[in-house]
């Protein structure tokens, strides 16, 4: 596909340039014009391009009413569109901090890197400033699940050479890490996979080896992502 739009682009060009009115040569932003617009028919994936775009850019320019929870949503919303030209899988209201008042979660699937890339950006509702403040730590995570009433969150990413992830729990009005686990891929030794876990709090550490596979088996951490999600 680039090839031969580079090569439609050339011709064009060539074209183009031996091209001439009545009145002279025609100007260079006729051509670049007709040009672009030629490839644009001709090319489906430069055209998707240009709706993506237009859809970035009416969200830039879109006036959001942000006295109102609704509006600043919206708002964190559309500036996390243009400014990662990702669209968001989902958004939703939790209540991480367990005090009455909903966070706002935006999901969305990462582009790099191999293995499941289910990611989140959270934002923690401040009551004395009535907005929704970004939190880097539980944005970090990647395939989050929300243990909500267990008070728990964990985590993990996993790809073709290896990976890790962790669990939080809630305690003394914070999220604390509690456990941790890393995992290298051994091509020649992928039924025998070294699991090393380690609890911060006690500085304990432990191996289990089990067949190294990209989603972690429950007894080295719970999750709820599987391959139906993926």
């Amino acid at each position: 596909m680039k090839n031969r739009t580079v090569f439609v682009f050339l011709i064009l060009i060539l074209h183009l340039i031996g091209c001439t009115d009545s009145k002279g040569k025609k100007s260079e932003s006729q051509n670049a014009t007709r040009i672009m617009d030629t490839l644009s028919a001709q090319d489906p994936v430069a055209i998707q391009e240009e709706e993506h775009m237009g859809v970035f850019d009416s969200l830039a320019r879109a006036i959001v009413d942000t006295t109102t929870l609704e509006g600043k949503r919206e708002n964190i919303r559309n500036n996390f569109t243009t400014e990662t030209f990702t669209r968001p899988i989902y958004d939703t209201l939790i209540d991480l901090t367990y005090d009455g008042h909903t966070d706002y979660v935006i999901g969305y699937y990462g582009l790099s890197g191999t293995g499941m890339k289910n990611r989140v950006n959270v934002y923690l509702f401040n009551p004395k400033l009535n907005a929704y403040i970004f939190n880097s730590k539980l944005s970090d995570l990647s395939n989050p699940t929300f243990y909500i009433k267990e008070k728990k969150i964990t985590g993990f990413y996993i790809g073709n050479g290896g990976g890790g992830g962790e669990k939080m729990e809630w305690m003394k009005n914070n999220w604390v890490t509690t456990k941790i686990f890393k995992v290298d891929f051994d091509p020649e030794n992928r039924e025998k996979t070294e699991w090393i876990i380690e609890y911060p709090l006690t500085k304990k550490k432990e191996v289990l080896i089990r067949p190294f596979q990209m989603i972690p088996p429950k007894e080295i951490l719970e999750t709820e992502i599987d391959w139906d999600s993926f």
